[in-house]
């Protein structure tokens, strides 16, 4: 569905390629940027889950700590802000962990990137775990932003 104005409709949403190749999607006055198109997320399949609380964390591994890593938490991070959702980015364990982000588990409404080879985005008890490449991840952000915004 897409025209020769550099948009697409997507579920009856309309998104806008931006000059940097990324794709603008505006709801309630607040732009949010996608990395990719949302016709090229439709193969991810996300688990049932949901928010029920006003802060969840963001977990990661320190010792696997990237910028990518940083990139996609933050833009997970703004999605969540503007939903009203506190986010707080968290350890899953204390290795190399900055003495400032606090240590926690799934026990806890999270969503835990996970950088491995192996690309999946599954539950464990109360994560969400998104788990791939960098790329990977930014893809499965992508998506998971595509359904706290209601688009899926």
């Amino acid at each position: 569905n897409q025209d020769t104005t550099n948009t697409i409709d997507y579920n009856g949403f309309k998104f806008t390629l931006t000059q940097d190749g990324r794709w603008s999607f505006n709801k309630n006055n607040v732009d949010f940027i996608f990395d990719n198109s949302p016709n090229d997320l439709v193969d991810i399949n996300l688990p049932e889950f949901q928010i029920t609380q006003n802060k969840v964390y963001l977990l990661y591994n320190a010792s696997n700590l990237n910028p990518s890593n940083d990139y996609n938490i933050a833009k997970l991070s703004y999605t969540l802000q503007n939903l009203g959702i506190r986010p707080v980015i968290a350890c899953i364990n204390e290795e190399n962990c900055p003495s400032q982000y606090p240590i926690k588990s799934c026990n806890e409404e999270s969503f835990y990137f996970k950088l491995d080879n192996a690309t999946k985005v599954y539950k464990d008890n109360k994560c969400l775990v998104i788990q791939g490449t960098n790329l990977e991840i930014n893809k499965i952000v992508d998506k998971v932003n595509l359904k706290l915004l209601g688009i899926i």
